[in-house]
């Protein structure tokens, strides 16, 4: 799927801000988290925004996001 929308260097911008977002994070090995991060991360490159500072920018909101559901959950 996301080898038909997206050019060699969106991909790789992805894959990178996906691995920073998860690097330091005690939960970044999880499946769960890191999917849901991706979930942003290719949201926000299927609008155009594809720089790797807006697609780590998108994978941090979703971080904020977990956050947010766990702490009224």
């Amino acid at each position: 799927m996301i080898g038909e929308h997206f050019d060699t260097r969106t991909r790789i911008n992805m894959e990178l801000a996906l691995d920073r977002i998860c690097r330091n994070r005690p939960d970044g090995e999880s499946h769960d988290f890191r999917r849901a991060i991706a979930e942003n991360i290719i949201r926000c490159a299927l609008t155009g925004r594809t720089r790797l500072g807006q697609l780590v920018d998108a994978g941090e909101r979703a971080v904020v996001q977990m956050r947010t559901e766990r702490k009224s959950a």
